[in-house]
């Protein structure tokens, strides 16, 4: 079980990293391509917009991404649970019955809280490291360095937006950690409760 200590400093540690990925996009950005001529952003490729909207549209998704961290690291409480097989516990943490059957998540829950933060969580985590992967490009097309086989990975995704890609896949993946965690986290508590007893 982490303390509200640890969880602050995942807080502090997940937010600094999505705002230094952001600034570190937007200034490689501006030293490679100044006239936004090799941006890959729709805003710029769809929609003509410049500086402006790419500065403003940064800002709020990292603003929002920052909100995200906190639900997730510091708002979010808990539900506690008496199920010590996963699947049940996870049928007790959304709707309020482990024995209920859900047929790949049809149903609705009866508890949002842990979606939300379970979302928030993964989402947080796979944002700057996908963003990484632009913030390399930039690198290389900066420093005008030709690495073949990245550059062809790239093209592979449409727009070349590998970080969309990325960050949702992760985000999926992370997802079944954050589960897991919150799992072994109430087994912690159920046996810190027996031990009490």
């Amino acid at each position: 079980m982490y303390s509200r200590k640890t969880q602050k400093k995942y807080f502090i540690f997940i937010s600094a990293a999505n705002i230094i990925v952001a600034f570190l996009d937007l200034f490689l950005t501006y030293v490679g391509t100044p006239d936004l001529d090799l941006e890959g952003n729709p805003l710029i490729t769809v929609f003509g917009r410049g500086w402006s909207s790419l500065i403003i549209i940064n800002i709020v998704i990292t603003l929002g991404l920052v909100a995200m961290a906190y639900y997730a690291f510091l708002g979010y409480k808990p539900l506690e649970s008496k199920e010590t097989d996963i699947k049940r516990y996870i049928n007790d943490i959304t709707y309020g019955n482990p024995d209920i059957k859900s047929y790949a998540g049809i149903r609705w829950p009866k508890y949002w809280g842990p979606q939300i933060a379970c979302l928030c969580w993964a989402v947080t985590i796979a944002v700057p490291i996908a963003r990484m992967f632009i913030v390399a490009e930039w690198i290389f097309i900066d420093f005008r360095i030709y690495i073949p086989l990245y550059f062809n990975f790239v093209l592979l995704f449409p727009g070349a937006r590998v970080d969309f890609f990325i960050a949702v896949i992760l985000s999926w993946i992370l997802s079944f950690v954050w589960i897991k965690l919150e799992f072994n986290k109430n087994l912690q508590r159920l046996e810190s409760t027996d031990k009490n007893e």
